[in-house]
């Protein structure tokens, strides 16, 4: 007898958890997306200059990205998928004066994670039908949400949100 990954029996009879094309995909897209993301992290960390700029994205790197990583490898082992190759395990250069401020990478960080939240979306979209995977995806998102909304308020603190530009009603 087996019920979801849970089985009493002979082994033979154990059937791999199945998992819809479009689902798989998600997973290894999300995982791929993951692996980019800690990549250009890096190569960003070798930029900053501000100190607590670097130490909020170290943590969004090691608490919240490698944790995110590793749970989609096991979603990814459980369903019997390939991975997609690692990146580097750290890159590092030195970059010299001040060809990339600070407030550039900012606004990059917050563009990113804007785009990671419309991703996570479509992929609570495309798991209607696994529970499972759905739930690890709202996870995410709500993660998400709240690094965003954090990003925010630094990039207020800083300075380095850009106001659109204010247009004056005409009063009519």
């Amino acid at each position: 007898m087996q019920r979801k990954d849970f089985h009493i029996g002979w082994s033979q009879s154990v059937k791999p958890p199945e998992v819809f094309g479009n689902e798989a995909y998600v997973l290894w897209d999300a995982l791929l997306s993951r692996y980019d993301t800690i990549q250009l992290s890096q190569i960003y960390l070798n930029a900053v200059h501000d100190a607590d700029f670097k130490l909020i994205m170290k943590k969004g790197l090691m608490n919240i990205l490698e944790k995110q990583v590793n749970i989609l490898e096991q979603e990814m082992d459980r369903y019997h998928l390939p991975l997609p190759n690692r990146p580097p395990k750290s890159v590092r250069f030195n970059l010299t004066g001040n060809v990339i401020t600070d407030e550039f990478l900012f606004r990059r960080l917050s563009l990113g994670i804007q785009i990671s939240i419309d991703k996570q979306t479509n992929a609570i979209a495309s798991t209607f039908y696994n529970d499972d995977l759905r739930r690890i995806f709202v996870g995410f998102l709500k993660k998400e949400l709240e690094v965003y909304d954090d990003v925010c308020k630094y990039g207020k603190l800083k300075g380095w949100l850009k106001n659109p530009p204010l247009t004056l009603s005409s009063g009519g």
